[in-house]
């Protein structure tokens, strides 16, 4: 059984971060639709992704090989996945093999154990009380890089309802740096690009997509630049969870950003470069 791992965060700096962008009004106006032809050329895949908020905890589920790997190449590099208990916290993440450099190897499997483990002192949970219970997906892995998404539920002791858990984890396994939305794209053009009239979000029913249409509403585009810029890993000390991730799939950039549990907890954007 693992130690718990604690982080500089509390439950009261995550509440704060949703319930400051639930209660913030609307300074400006949507801007008009922005043209990004000419920064982005990574072609959009071919059919819908999507990750909707989980309202269960998904089945578990094994790492995929990459398009891009083949033959012998696919071979070098594959991910395991394994498990975090302690408590009543159980929480997967990969661990890679089969890359050259053994040091690089055993620090970017330390970084991804760590990153894991650390969503349930991100989101407050007591692991002698609070069920906190979190699945693993590889989604994409070659020599170049690994991204990980997360989904699951917190349940504190007590509570009346269960918060949907959604947290991601790209690295870079040629120099073991954590990759994020600023990686991808610029804070402000998505913040943008959510306000617009072409912003389109993943896994929601038409419902589910007015709602969260209205709740942006609410929030400014220096508000969702702020958001942004805080995404993702790495953590730092005494900075509260980041309140969105982000990851990179054929070609398009998903992200998401924290709404009221009547909404789900947090919704995903969907931007295709190629097609702004």
């Amino acid at each position: 059984m693992d130690k718990k791992v604690i982080l500089g965060i509390s439950a009261a700096a995550v509440v704060a971060v949703i319930a400051g962008a639930g209660t913030a009004l609307m300074t400006s106006a949507p801007p008009e639709k922005i043209d990004l032809s000419s920064t982005y050329t990574t072609p959009a895949p071919s059919e819908e992704e999507t990750v909707p908020p989980e309202t269960t905890v998904p089945p578990e589920t094994t790492a995929p090989e990459s398009s891009s790997q083949t033959g012998e190449a696919a071979a070098e590099v594959s991910a395991s996945i394994e498990i975090y208990t302690s408590g009543k916290v159980s929480i997967e993440y990969p661990q890679v093999e089969g890359l050259s450099d053994e040091s690089l190897q055993t620090s970017i499997n330390s970084t991804l154990r760590s990153n894991a483990i650390s969503a349930a002192a991100g989101y407050g949970a007591d692991e002698t009380k609070d069920a906190f219970s979190v699945k693993c997906q590889v989604i994409s892995i070659d020599r170049r890089s690994l991204t990980a998404l997360y989904t699951g539920l917190f349940t504190p002791e007590g509570a009346a309802y269960s918060t949907n858990v959604f947290y991601t984890n790209t690295m870079d396994l040629r120099d073991g740096s954590n990759l994020g939305l600023n990686d991808f794209t610029d804070s402000y053009t998505m913040a943008g690009y959510v306000l617009s009239s072409d912003v389109t979000f993943s896994g929601l029913t038409d419902e589910q997509t007015a709602a969260a249409l209205d709740y942006r509403e609410t929030l400014t585009i220096e508000e969702f630049t702020d958001i942004f810029n805080r995404a993702d890993f790495p953590l730092q000390t005494g900075v509260e969870w980041p309140p969105s991730f982000s990851y990179e799939k054929q070609g398009s950039i998903f992200f998401t950003f924290p709404v009221p549990h009547a909404l789900g907890d947090y919704v995903t954007v969907r931007f295709d470069p190629s097609t702004k």
